[in-house]
């Protein structure tokens, strides 16, 4: 004779663990997704300016942002309008910048460039610069994947020279660079986003 309390009380197990089953299933696939639409989720500009913002709106939404300087980037183009803040926040990924750049070409915003310098030491393995380079590129390989294009180049077997990835983003690009040789003993990170044909 059978009891009906007993195939309960082995269904009501099995109905629990089917329903963690389940939870864990689904919160995985929405874990995954949010991490695909991530990666392919684009850049439009830095901050709070769109890429093509022009100079009038770009001193509007930061009313700190001054010019500095010309870059000649080819002789027979206009130069950029490089432009910085007085009361700019340095950090991006977590890594504070020396300085951080605003670049415009035509009076629209095109580019961003951050920089940070360290110096090498008599018992330095790794430096800021380098330390700092590692973090960006992994988080930016955490967000949108691996780079499309890289390079090191090596002074020696032991010293990089060069550390360089970019990554395509939309209509962005995105490039970190480590240069290991420097003068008087500094290296430098660079930091470099922009529209794409720009």
């Amino acid at each position: 004779m059978r009891h009906p309390g007993k195939s309960c009380g082995i269904r009501a197990p099995i109905l629990g663990l089917l329903a963690m089953i389940g939870i864990i299933l689904l919160s995985e696939t929405i874990g995954l997704a949010q991490r695909s639409n991530q990666k392919e989720r684009g850049i439009e500009g830095f901050r709070k300016l769109r890429w093509g913002t022009s100079v009038e709106e770009a001193t509007r939404i930061y009313p700190d942002l001054y010019f500095e300087k010309y870059v000649m980037i080819d002789n027979k183009k206009e130069p950029w309008k490089v432009y910085v803040r007085k009361a700019e926040h340095g950090e991006i990924e977590n890594v504070p910048f020396d300085s951080i750049e605003y670049w415009f070409k035509g009076g629209r915003f095109y580019q961003v460039r951050a920089v940070l310098q360290s110096r090498f030491g008599p018992r330095t393995l790794v430096t800021q610069a380098e330390n700092d380079y590692n973090k960006v590129r992994q988080r930016l390989k955490n967000r949108y994947g691996n780079p499309s294009d890289q390079k090191v180049e090596y002074v020696t077997e032991f010293l990089v020279a060069v550390k360089e990835a970019t990554w395509v983003v939309d209509r962005s690009a995105i490039t970190i660079r480590y240069e290991g040789i420097g003068k008087a003993d500094e290296d430098e990170l660079t930091l470099t986003m922009k529209e794409r044909g720009n």
